[in-house]
């Protein structure tokens, strides 16, 4: 008789067995490949936006306001058109009909109804691909207990980049009082409008100073002040002045990282410190408005993509010694040092 040829039971699990392994091995080498070209485009974003900070720079003779309040009239000045720097450049990105839309003179410019459709657009160069931008992010605070951030506010489009301002735990009133470039404008009256930061500013070289970085959209943070709110120098690579547990009672909706590119009023939607290294272990913490302990942070594995003031892309790793990282913060701070 003669016999049947075909795979025996046990020949059948040996091949199942050899491509469950071949797909173990391939998984994570696809996985690094889609987070290499996920990096990739973060760190084209991140060109575009220093490219376009320059472009600003050459029409209006000066950098943006990371926001602009005033004291002048109509009476409520403290929402005064605090609109997110990443709006006043909407067109060197690009998305000039969407920069139409906006109408500076409304007051308060940054939540009237006729910005509801700017406010909800998003915009895929201020999002990094790999953060998914929900919000809800998870995170082991210093004395190992998991916590979890916050959503964005419904209605607002998020953003994954913020503007350095330097080795400073506040967005300073004045660019000559701004160790950071990024400060802003406040119009106190007709003869007194402030001004802006130029290029000429970055005295210790636009190659040597941070522009800017990333957030994790929807980071754990307390809604608190710093201890050292008012003496950034008293900050060490260990201790931020931060409470070190969330304080009842603090937290507010509309408070989330990266939670909004249009709206200027929070300082966690538009900024960063070089005072915490990047991915930080120490807690992130901010209340008031112009309070801003908060680090630049990504989703890439080991450090954060940054801007330089000449608009070239760098990758930090999280190792980066704490004054390196700090100094090359300030642009005139008279410590210029080398990116590692």
């Amino acid at each position: 008789m003669k016999r049947k040829t075909g795979f025996t039971l046990v020949e059948l699990l040996v091949v199942i067995a050899i491509i469950g392994v071949l797909v173990a091995m391939l998984l994570p080498a696809v996985q690094a490949a889609r987070e290499a070209a996920r990096r990739s485009s973060c760190g084209n974003n991140l060109k575009q936006l220093g490219l376009a900070l320059h472009n600003y720079h050459d029409i209006h003779k000066g950098l943006p306001f990371i926001r602009v309040r005033t004291n002048s009239s109509p009476p409520d000045t403290w929402n005064t058109n605090n609109i997110n720097w990443l709006a006043r450049i909407l067109s060197q990105m690009e998305q000039g009909p969407l920069y139409e839309r906006i109408d500076w003179t409304l007051w308060p410019g940054n939540s009237h109804a006729n910005h509801a459709v700017v406010r909800q657009t998003l915009i895929e160069s201020y999002r990094c691909p790999s953060d998914p931008g929900k919000g809800n992010f998870p995170w082991t605070d210093p004395t190992g207990v998991k916590r979890t951030g916050p959503q964005p506010t419904v209605g607002d489009a998020p953003t994954n980049y913020v503007a350095c301002i330097g080795h400073d735990s506040q967005i300073q009133t004045r660019p000559n009082s701004a160790r950071g470039w990024a400060a802003e404008g406040q119009w106190r009256s007709a003869t007194d409008k402030g001004g802006n930061t130029g290029l000429v500013d970055f005295l210790d070289g636009t190659s040597n100073t941070l522009a800017i970085s990333e957030c994790l959209i929807g980071f754990p943070q307390i809604n608190a002040n710093s201890s050292f709110a008012t003496a950034p120098d008293s900050v060490t690579a260990t201790n931020n002045g931060c409470p070190t547990t969330p304080i009842a009672g603090t937290g507010a909706s509309t408070q989330c990282r990266g939670g909004t590119w249009f709206r200027g009023y929070e300082s966690e939607t538009m900024a960063f410190t070089t005072l915490m290294t990047p991915n930080s272990k120490l807690w992130d913490c901010g209340n008031n408005s112009n309070d801003t302990l908060f680090a630049a942070r990504s989703a890439h594995r080991g450090g954060v993509q940054v801007t330089l003031g000449d608009a070239s892309t760098r990758f930090v790793a999280d190792s980066v010694d704490f004054n390196v990282w700090k100094f090359i913060g300030g642009m005139k701070d008279g410590q210029a040092v080398q990116m590692p």
